[in-house]
């Protein structure tokens, strides 16, 4: 079949892809193919006359265009050209066009032939490569860190340097020229890249963006230093290179070698006792768990020790904590000198210490481990110019006869101790199943007797202080008295030692203050009240403050409340006594000072506290009548306490011969079940009223 010249021309050129418009010398279109059809939105019928640019172009590029076009001459033709069309949505569409200029008869350019490419998307890949470069370019030399590009293919250079940025040769000590051209192995330690470049090459590949690790370079001086590293392979001009960012962190593991071993430290010490450097009551529970697991596959026996040393507060109290520190030091040297290297010993408190024997023979072998460690905590020691000798209660356990669990072994131990603490000290006592009956019992007693403080339970009974001549009234101690549900009635010297032992002290004696005042200014009395107050109590800081707001809170004027107070914490601490017996009597409450003459106590107390009242204690009266020398000791103590000034109440008067010989010796006030016994608050008005308990018969 035969087609026209003509039409296989004409077929051509709407059938291309490439963009074809023909313009005359004015730039008004002569031909505009379908291909431009398409990209524009315009028919070639449409546009045929019409001037080019403001059709498909936007002002910037239809103003060069202009100028371009005006300029073109037969001598100065158009040339390759790039611009932007728009299509009918308003996108920018990139063209690349090459023109053939047809000419007139007389020279000039008769007609412009534009053919044009649509590379949009090639403009767009060649210009995010462009920026990508530029962008890497910047940030490789600009980067805080250490870039270095290297050819991991040269063949006569291993790891060459392409190139390196500032911070990567100041870091390695090195100027920017006299390392590129070089191998990377200059900064190692030894032919590395040569002898391992491959495999470490292949890795990278491998690994992508995530080939990361830590290494060493050799400085230019000499000194090796850490560095760390990430590389990944890159394309530039064609070329697949090595680019790897290295960072100096000397600084960073010299910190982590100083948290290593702060984390060592502080591990140790979470173990440990900070004074003596023994395994601590975490540590040794975890020991004591190893040791019974092995326990039971050798099927051996193993005792645990409480060792509580006596006498302890004694040398802190009167050397002072330095003294005492060093006791417990040289205490630890000397029980760890009686032990095997098996054995383990713990601080576990203040003076207490826990050991524990595994491989243990027989139960007279803890016996003659127990006495060892009682000789050589008893060896006298020389401290603060003084020779001093403390003993130690031991209380052992033993698994499997007494229990098999870290928990039950050491609450056990701990029993038998408390046991010798009980009768004496300085012993050695095995557990028996009779002292945890008493310790659950003691345990239950402590349980109620919180939930007694907590629930308001408790009630105070008042016994009256009489004048020992006429028997009148001259003041009531609050008592408390506790009478449980589960228990019955509680007595006192059962539910005190186990609040004092447990600070539940402090709890009752707010509440027994608080209580007290109550009832005095219910009733309105006209003589103090005395009430007991711990030395738990007394060192707190805000107990004035809490006297105070006591008194506010009920109106109760400060002269009608007596603080009863033991010797105790006069002795311990004479200056802490002073200031808080001084910021009491500024309220204008009246202090007296307990259970004097018992046996600790110290005449200077006397002098230096601002005491209202002596009591003394009841076991002074225990023989008055029968024994001289009990008489001229309650006389000495009378005398004193005139000669100071010091009103004097003796307690425990339960017979007449007793109360004879108060009045005979002039003391003023007694107490005691003769004068009347503790009684419910519901009695207590009627004594109130009457001004005086019942009369005492003298004979």
């Amino acid at each position: 079949m035969h087609f026209p010249h003509q039409d296989v021309t004409e077929a051509a050129f709407n059938i291309t892809a490439a963009l074809i418009v023909v313009l005359n010398r004015t730039g008004h279109i002569v031909r505009f193919n379908a291909a431009c059809e398409r990209l524009t939105g315009h028919r070639e019928a449409d546009v045929i006359g019409q001037l080019l640019w403001p059709l498909v172009l936007d002002e910037s590029e239809a103003q060069r265009a202009r100028e371009t076009y005006k300029a073109m001459s037969p001598h100065s033709p158009i040339g390759p050209y790039q611009n932007y069309w728009m299509t009918p949505h308003g996108e920018r569409r990139y063209i690349n066009w090459q023109t053939t200029h047809l000419f007139a008869e007389d020279g000039e350019i008769d007609l412009l032939v534009a053919t044009g490419i649509d590379v949009t998307e090639e403009r767009a890949v060649q210009l995010a490569l462009k920026d990508s470069e530029h962008r890497f370019r910047v940030l490789f030399d600009q980067s805080g860190e250490g870039g270095v590009l290297i050819d991991p293919h040269d063949p006569v250079v291993p790891w060459r340097i392409v190139e390196c940025n500032a911070t990567f040769a100041t870091m390695n000590g090195y100027a920017h020229h006299e390392l590129i051209g070089q191998s990377i192995d200059l900064l190692h330690e030894d032919d590395l890249m040569a002898r391992e470049g491959p495999a470490l090459l292949e890795f990278i590949r491998e690994c992508g963006d995530d080939a990361k690790g830590e290494g060493t370079h050799v400085h230019r001086d000499g000194h090796v230093f850490p560095v760390e590293s990430a590389s990944r392979l890159v394309v530039l001009g064609g070329k697949e290179l090595v680019l790897g960012i290295d960072r100096d962190i000397t600084a960073r593991k010299r910190t982590e070698t100083q948290l290593k071993a702060l984390n060592e430290r502080l591990t140790f010490d979470a173990h440990h006792d900070a004074l003596t450097g023994l395994p601590n009551r975490i540590l040794l529970t975890d020991c004591l768990t190893q040791e019974l697991a092995r326990r039971k596959r050798n099927d051996t026996q193993l005792a645990v020790m409480f060792v509580d040393l006596d006498d302890f507060k004694r040398v802190n109290d009167s050397l002072g904590h330095a003294a005492g520190d060093a006791l417990l030091r040289e205490v630890t040297e000397r029980v760890k000198t009686t032990l095997r290297p098996s054995d383990t010993v713990a601080r576990v408190g203040g003076d207490e210490f826990v050991i524990l024997v595994p491989e243990l023979s027989s139960l007279h072998h803890a016996g003659r481990i127990a006495r060892r460690v009682q000789e050589a905590v008893m060896t006298p020691i020389f401290l603060a110019g003084m020779t001093v000798t403390v003993g130690c209660s031991i209380g052992i356990t033993l698994c499997p006869q007494d229990g098999q669990e870290a928990g039950d072994l050491l609450r056990q131990a701990d029993i038998a101790m408390y046991e010798i603490k009980k009768s004496g000290k300085n012993a050695v006592q095995f557990f028996t199943p009779s002292m945890n009956e008493a310790a659950q019992d003691r345990l239950r007693l402590e349980s109620r007797l919180r939930t007694a403080i907590a629930g308001g339970d408790l009630t105070l009974h008042y016994q009256p202080q009489v004048d020992v001549l006429t028997g009148n009234l001259v003041g009531l101690e609050a008592l408390a008295r506790w009478t449980d549900q589960e228990l019955g009635t509680v007595p006192p010297d059962q539910f005190i030692p186990v609040a004092e032992d447990t600070g539940l002290i402090v709890a009752l004696g707010v509440w027994a203050l608080d209580e007290a005042c109550r009832q005095a200014a219910e009733w309105e009395v006209k003589v103090p009240i005395a009430v007991n107050v711990s030395p738990a109590q007394l060192i707190r800081e805000e107990f004035p403050d809490v006297v105070r707001d006591t008194l506010a809170r009920y109106g109760l004027p400060p002269r009608l409340l007596k603080l009863e107070l033991t010797e105790r914490l006069t002795i311990r601490d004479p200056v802490l006594a002073a200031r808080q017996l001084g910021r009491l009597r500024d309220l204008g409450v009246r202090l007296s000072l307990d259970d004097f003459g018992a046996g600790q106590s110290v005449i200077a107390s006397l002098m230096r506290l601002p005491l209202h009242e002596l009591k003394l204690d009841r076991m002074l009266l225990a023989n008055i009548t029968e024994d001289p020398s009990s008489w001229g000791m309650m006389e000495a103590l009378l005398s004193l306490a005139q000669s100071l000034d010091l009103p004097v109440v003796v307690e425990g008067v339960e017979t007449s011969a007793q109360l004879n010989a108060m009045r005979a010796m002039g003391c003023g006030t007694v107490q005691g079940y003769l004068t009347g016994r503790p009684q419910h608050p519901a009695s207590v008005f009627s004594l109130l009223s009457a001004g005086s308990p019942d009369e005492p018969n003298p004979s």
